[in-house]
């Protein structure tokens, strides 16, 4: 026992003593020309590589200054990496400067990997709290995608109840484990159900090790935004590019109301909800309300943030950073979710928040005459 503790907390700190990460793929001849592909973030960045397999073997090369959660895909016929990301063969773990053996023979999703001591700790953190979240994800896409439409609820509920058995087991533990690297990605997904002030109870009892990690200093921004993004306090001040590399601020807008909209190309809600938005400028505009949209996109998503405001005819001005989730008004904010916006009078003070539908025109409606 002592020893699996120690296993599961001495390698998740920093990165291992090697200057670069090795993958070494081996895979049945008959794989030969399949595409592998690898995606994983570095100081922010999503990169992405990929390689096929030759004589029965694929190699990655690469290194990273954090632990990086990562996804391999191994696009058995080729149909390149569009329909193979998020619904092939897939395997996630945590990328570090260490060498992984990865063994396929009929799917990499149960391929072994071996050599790497942080992958052995994050296996052994998944045994612990029941398998993942991608994991009960894929499980729950398969089911409901063989499903009759009415069985859908029930399956709903089902996974729902599994994910909060996993994140009890979670809680269970960042309490147990406060100086593994892995309590932090357990926290990171609690946090999206539980209230913050349990959030925060938790963090502070894990090590500074652990909060001084990239998702350490993001979940301690989210806890102290929702100590300073409230109803009735000052909207903190950023500064971002518009489409254009322009640097637009949010004091710009001071003596207008502004609604600060985040939103991203590729969320369905935000997506919906624009038809809804655009009536409401259209009402309100000439009366002294503006939008200020900061896109959740990142580098690649560019053009699809580019192509969502020109489909959906969208008049106001959009910023964004380009960091995705990184983004850093969206960090500033504590956002982890959209759509989501907020409402700020001419002073600069938040008003209301998370206003969609006939409520945004309603609530818009008793400040603006």
């Amino acid at each position: 026992m002592h020893k699996f503790i120690l296993f599961l907390l001495l390698p998740v700190i920093g990165v291992a003593q090697q200057k670069t990460f090795n993958i070494q793929g081996t895979a049945p001849v008959a794989k030969n020309g399949c595409k592998v592909y690898l995606n994983y973030q570095s100081e922010g960045k999503l990169l992405m590589d990929s390689t096929a397999v030759k004589d029965g073997q694929f190699a990655f090369k690469g290194s990273v200054k954090e632990l990086s959660y990562a996804r391999m895909v191994f696009d058995h016929e080729n149909k390149g990496s569009y329909w193979v990301l998020n619904i092939g063969d897939r395997f996630y773990f945590y990328l570090t400067n260490e060498t992984y053996k990865v063994a396929v023979k009929d799917s990499l999703k149960k391929a072994t990997v071996t050599g790497s001591p942080t992958q052995k700790a994050y296996a052994a953190f998944l045994s612990q709290i029941g398998g993942g979240f991608m994991n009960i994800i894929d499980s729950a896409n398969q089911e409901m995608s063989t499903a009759d439409t009415g069985a859908i609820p029930a399956i709903r509920k089902k996974y729902d109840s599994k994910f909060a058995a996993m994140r009890e087991k979670e809680r269970k533990f960042i309490s147990a484990h406060p100086d593994s690297y892995f309590s932090i990605v357990a926290l990171t997904d609690v946090a999206n159900r539980a209230p913050m002030s349990e959030v925060e109870t938790l963090y502070n009892g894990l090590s500074e090790k652990v909060r001084t990690t990239t998702p350490g200093k993001e979940m301690k921004s989210r806890i102290v935004a929702t100590h300073t993004i409230q109803v009735g306090l000052a909207a903190p001040e950023f500064e971002q590019p518009d489409v254009n590399g322009k640097l637009i601020k949010l004091s710009d807008y001071r003596g207008k109301y502004v609604l600060v909209d985040f939103w991203a190309s590729w969320c369905h809600p935000c997506r919906e909800e624009n038809p809804n938005l655009k009536k409401a400028y259209g009402v309100f505009k000439e009366k002294g309300m503006e939008v200020l949209a900061v896109s959740l996109d990142d580098k690649q998503t560019r053009n699809a943030w580019i192509k969502a405001i020109e489909t959906d005819g969208l008049p106001w001005v959009h910023v964004s950073d380009l960091k995705g989730w990184q983004n850093e008004v969206a960090v500033l904010y504590g956002i982890r979710a959209v759509p989501q916006n907020y409402l700020i009078d001419p002073e600069g003070k938040i008003i209301a928040q998370n206003l969609r539908g006939p409520e945004l025109t309603t609530k818009l409606a008793e400040y603006i005459h």
